[in-house]
């Protein structure tokens, strides 16, 4: 136990690494796991009253802490739906809490015999799952990570159909699946999903099934588990067109409520020239120190809505040497946390993220619906900051002395 508690502990910061950009579909809240009295409990941080804030975040620290696992306290758990109703993974949990119950060892049995089957049905669909021993008495996690973003209904009616025989497998319970609604309100926080490390009440580490026929043993533990984990393949959802076409056809269920949207407003805002300093390209990880007032306009955009990073660094096209997308986004954390910037997520995807307003220092707006002359406007503004911006670029590459 002491060695597998050392390799967690030594793998940590890139297990956190590995969390914050697979696992953690929301950041401003989550599970954390205490012992008081000698009983273990969970409660939802940070509590209603500052989570809107923005300072109390999802970390790497606190993932670093979760992984290392030197204190129960230390635990925490994760949403599997994002705040607007997204989810870039799903679990099915296949649990056994009490070993001593009559006939659980048939009950641990049929849980690891539904386990090996629905992991294989999912290895047929194309998919990179990993199945680990929860708890070590007969409790099983299945984990699935999605090369991005699926909306939440379809992830969670593909990962309901994959549990659909259950009964026939001879579970005793339905197993639970994360996400576990299909639809959420604006407000509404479904349980969490304990990571994977160390057990909160056993003497236990997660082990990984070992699916490669050259590796001996049919579990991996410490080190051997954790590079299984870190070496999981993000997948497509099957059949996504399919279950969208027939969603499609049926009612949307809106929002509990007098009918009027409660989730906040989101904003973009840039992130060179706008809150960190920019001087020309030095690297996509080399950002600049923190604008004056920055900070402040920040705080005060962040009391009315959620502010989500959209920046050029993440974006592979436009970058003139490879970048590692996955550590940009870490590193412009990093610095968003140094700093004390409130921030709800920070983009990654394709395209333009949905938003109800963009803040950018080389933004042009153009609204002709409310003034026919915008166009016009708009063109003069553009052209204006299309000439100084290369005029800009030929000084500076010329030390000032342009031949041009």
């Amino acid at each position: 136990m002491l060695w597998i508690a050392s390799e967690w502990q030594y793998y940590s910061a890139r297990l956190a690494d590995w969390a914050l950009e697979h696992l953690a579909n929301r950041r401003d809240v989550w599970s954390q796991y205490t012992l008081r009295d000698g009983e273990v409990r969970v409660v939802m941080l940070p509590i209603k009253e500052r989570r809107r804030d923005g300072t109390d975040m999802v970390t790497e620290t606190k993932l670093k802490r979760h992984f290392a696992g030197r204190a129960v306290s230390h635990l925490i758990g994760l949403h599997s739906i994002s705040d607007h109703r997204t989810a870039k993974w799903f679990a099915i949990d296949i649990d056994l809490h009490d070993e001593k119950a009559a006939k659980s060892a048939d009950v641990a049995d049929a849980n690891l015999a539904a386990s090996l089957r629905w992991t294989s049905r999912l290895r047929d669909a194309g998919l990179d799952p990993f199945l680990l021993d929860s708890n070590g008495v007969g409790g099983y996690h299945i984990w699935v990570l999605l090369d991005r973003e699926y909306p939440l209904a379809d992830v969670y009616d593909y990962a309901d159909s994959v549990r659909a025989d259950w009964q026939q497998l001879g579970l005793p319970r339905k197993p639970e699946i994360f996400p576990p609604k299909r639809v959420v309100d604006d407000d509404d926080l479904p349980y969490t999903l304990r990571l994977p490390g160390r057990h909160h009440t056993r003497r236990h580490f997660t082990r990984v099934r070992n699916f490669d026929p050259l590796v001996d043993g049919e579990w991996l533990e410490g080190g051997e588990a954790i590079e299984a984990l870190l070496a999981a393949r993000p997948s497509k959802l099957p059949g996504l067109k399919k279950r969208s076409k027939r969603a499609s056809k049926a009612p949307v269920k809106e929002p509990s409520g007098s009918g009027s949207r409660k989730s906040r407003p989101r904003v973009c805002v840039d992130l060179d020239g706008v809150l960190a300093k920019y001087d020309g390209w030095k690297g996509a990880e080399q950002i600049g120190e923190p604008i004056p007032g920055a900070l402040e306009f920040a705080r005060s955009l962040n009391e009315f809505a959620d502010i989500i990073i959209f920046t050029s660094r993440c974006s592979e096209d436009l970058a003139s040497e490879p970048i590692d997308t996955a550590r940009v986004r870490l590193k412009i954390i990093d610095w968003l946390d140094t700093h004390g910037f409130p921030y709800h997520d920070v983009y990654t995807g394709r395209g333009k993220p949905v938003a109800s307003a963009f803040v950018d220092d080389r933004a042009v707006p153009c609204t002709p619906q409310n003034d026919p002359a915008s166009f016009g406007s708009t063109l003069a503004s553009a052209r204006a900051l299309i000439t100084g911006k290369r005029r800009q670029a030929v000084d500076f590459g010329n030390n000032g002395n342009s031949k041009n």
